[in-house]
């Protein structure tokens, strides 16, 4: 009787020592990240459930300036200069104009490294030789129920993340190269149509 009572008035304390925890790798994280004026991410995508036995993987290049981004994949290009968005479909020779709204913004890429800043509950799970084990649970109902971020000790960065939204789907994301501050010109930010002569311009704005 006496150890659980000590266990119920220990646990507490346990839980507020791990947030606070979590929140000093996540500060710190935070800091680092903001010095850089530019990154290039390569990484591995792979989309997985269970439920429908489903397990595929893709390979792309994410680069970041600022609020503005640029992701490359097979066969799609996704560019975006913070308030207009550009999506390139290379086969159907397509590319589709659109506007970033508030709610599209808070998902799109240029916030993947610093999606715990803002809206997220975290809890410190544990740690290797390697990496914190952070996880990320979204103060408001949405499309993700948990988010697993996994961050580099030595090199206080993100190398893999995964998202888990409330059909059990896994979105794993493994930060193969990370390269910052690389001099990278704002016109990279912007498709242009003009470059593409032939394809369809379907402009949504």
């Amino acid at each position: 009787m006496n150890k659980l009572f000590l266990l119920l008035l220990t646990l507490p304390c346990l839980l507020i020592a791990q947030d606070q925890q979590a929140k000093q790798i996540l500060d710190e994280l935070s800091t680092k990240t903001r010095t850089y004026s530019s990154i290039e991410a390569k990484f591995t995508n792979t989309f997985s459930n269970t439920m429908t036995d489903l397990n595929e993987s893709q390979k792309g290049t994410l680069y970041l300036k600022n609020d503005s981004y640029r992701l490359e994949m097979e066969g799609q290009t996704i560019i975006c200069d913070g308030e207009t968005n550009w999506i390139f479909l290379e086969e159907e020779e397509e590319v589709n104009i659109t506007e970033i709204d508030d709610e599209e913004n808070e998902l799109n890429p240029s916030k993947i490294f610093t999606i715990y800043e803002k809206g997220y509950k975290y809890k410190f799970v544990k740690e290797d030789s390697k990496n914190y084990h952070i996880d990320l649970f979204p103060k408001e109902s949405g499309h993700f129920l948990k988010v697993e971020l996994f961050i580099n000790k030595t090199k206080m960065q993100i190398s893999s993340f995964n998202m888990i939204d409330k059909q059990g789907s896994h979105y794993k994301y493994d930060i193969d190269s990370f390269i910052t501050n690389k001099e990278i010109s704002n016109d990279f930010f912007v498709f242009k149509t003009a470059d593409y002569p032939n394809i369809d311009v379907i402009d949504l704005r």
